[in-house]
């Protein structure tokens, strides 16, 4: 089995960026994603410039992005400006945007909608033309000579989503927890969806985006990953028929008290809902062994490419980078033995 692509999921604050992205580069991540709700973090581009200015060989991209507020037009310039300018390390994740959405009054876009805009954004960063109400559409600069397409990532957490992504995505990043059934589940849909739309299934590439923290403290471990927890909770609201009735009441609980402004945060009202059982079924969390062992059974699903995210966007940094290192040191290379 080949070894996975292992990112890391963190925030775009400039301040400190490049030192930051050198470090994980240096820990050896495959990848560094940034966050992109405008209303809660400052713009993620500005801090992807400054990471790539700073490393060498660390992907660099979204997790994630959306293409309602930030025209697909817009979307695909950008990436493939940073794609250029970074010697093809660009990795562009998108998502229905929920979060980034709301917080302006707009709703996400249906599942259809979604899959509509994500073929357009692709039209435009293969070159192509994309007709725009009768008008024929293009970015006149690509694709540029020699260079690779910026890969999409579509992270989806139902089968409408996953759907959409593998048949028009080039990588798809479930976003359903660390249950083994569940990811199998996410892992089934996808290829099924890749198969009924005329592509190769064993080709698709499927990853899944977990909440991953080491340690032997768990109480700790519990209060640093429980903001970024209720977030994929909140995620499985419409999804929830796979679920146990326990569980089910717990994203329900999560879902009733979202507060979009606390969105990630360890002290928010609807991540202190959540039952510490749920939080180590769904997330990984635990002493390195544990770790290892839990990630080493999703990997054996098929999995290529995992997408980690720690702690939560209000514990101190230098307390989040630290954690992030201990992973880095600890965890990801028992992963890389992976046969």
């Amino acid at each position: 089995m080949p070894q996975p692509d292992i990112y890391l999921r963190s925030y775009p604050i400039p301040d400190g960026m490049a030192a930051h992205a050198a470090a994980v580069e240096e820990d050896g991540w495959d990848g560094l994603l940034f966050t992109d709700t405008q209303n809660l973090s400052m713009d993620v581009y500005g801090s992807l410039y400054l990471a790539a200015a700073a490393t060498s060989r660390l992907k660099l991209g979204t997790a994630v992005t959306n293409l309602t507020s930030r025209h697909p037009a817009v979307v695909a310039s950008t990436i493939a400006t940073l794609h250029h300018v970074s010697g093809g390390r660009a990795h562009i994740g998108v998502g229905r945007g929920d979060t980034a959405l709301e917080l302006i009054g707009v709703e996400p876009p249906s599942a259809g909608t979604f899959e509509r805009q994500l073929d357009v954004l692709q039209t435009y960063l293969r070159g192509e033309s994309v007709d725009a109400d009768g008008f024929a559409s293009h970015i006149t600069w690509l694709p540029l000579p020699g260079e690779s397409k910026v890969p999409v990532d579509v992270f989806g957490s139902g089968p409408h989503v996953i759907g959409a992504g593998a048949r028009i995505g080039d990588h798809v990043t479930a976003t359903v927890g660390a249950e083994p059934d569940r990811v199998e589940w996410a892992i089934r849909t996808a290829r099924d969806a890749c198969a009924a739309g005329g592509g190769d299934p064993a080709a698709l590439r499927v990853g899944a985006f977990l909440v991953v923290c080491v340690g032997t403290d768990e109480e700790a471990l519990d209060e640093l990953v429980r903001g970024n927890a209720s977030i994929s909770a909140h995620f499985q609201r419409n999804v929830t028929a796979s679920l146990s009735r326990g569980d089910v009441a717990a994203v329900d609980r999560v879902t009733g008290e979202y507060d979009l402004y606390h969105h990630g945060l360890e002290h928010a009202t609807q991540a202190a809902t959540l039952p510490d059982d749920f939080l180590r079924r769904f997330c990984v969390i635990g002493t390195p062994d544990e770790c290892i062992a839990r990630l080493h059974e999703l990997i054996g699903l098929g999995l290529s490419h995992l997408v980690f995210v720690g702690a939560s966007r209000d514990v101190d940094h230098t307390v989040r980078e630290r954690s992030d290192h201990l992973l880095a040191t600890e965890v990801l290379p028992a992963l890389r033995q992976v046969t």
